[in-house]
């Protein structure tokens, strides 16, 4: 038998949302170590093992995303999170990506470990040292906030090895047309 096993694949779901985010990009760029691996996002589904084809994870999230109209967010300030992260956590647009968080998880990932509190986020920095952090909450003035745009989909990407984030769907908020 000479056949390959496939390898589980790691995925992550994500909103990028509709907006300007050039100045968090460049905030990202020297605070964020996964700024050019990924582009600033809010994460919906942590990262979880899928095994089945990347079509059935569609077919189990789709009826979650029709249920969720396209809607309005607002991350209007920095925070320091569990001494480590810079949050720009979500104001409006909160509930919605909750109820996207906890009906994929109870719907769509049932059986994928969640965790156990979220925090509607996008996260623009990492760093231990806290005077660092402090620095970095002094430099969100060059950030324009709050941030104001909309979440209109949602991503499925994929982390390889080699630490590559792949987006493989994108798929439409709302009913389908």
């Amino acid at each position: 038998m000479t056949g390959k096993i496939a390898a589980v694949a790691i995925r992550v779901l994500a909103i990028f949302p509709e907006m300007d985010t050039s100045a968090v990009e460049r905030f990202r760029s020297k605070w964020d170590p996964l700024a050019a691996a990924v582009p600033a996002h809010i994460t919906v589904a942590f990262p979880f093992e899928w095994s089945g084809p990347l079509p059935s994870l569609a077919t189990a999230i789709q009826p979650v995303l029709a249920a969720c109209a396209p809607f309005a967010l607002d991350l209007p300030a920095l925070t320091i999170w569990e001494d480590e992260y810079l949050f720009l956590l979500v104001d409006e647009g909160r509930e919605q990506v909750c109820w996207l968080h906890e009906s994929i998880y109870g719907l769509a990932l049932d059986g994928v470990q969640r965790p156990s509190h979220f925090v509607p986020h996008m996260t623009v920095g990492r760093c231990a040292e806290k005077a660092a952090l402090q620095a970095g909450i002094r430099e969100t003035a060059a950030m324009n906030l709050p941030l104001v745009g909309r979440a209109l989909s949602l991503t499925v990407y994929r982390r390889d090895e080699d630490g590559r984030r792949v987006r493989e769907l994108h798929m439409p908020l709302g009913p389908a047309s």
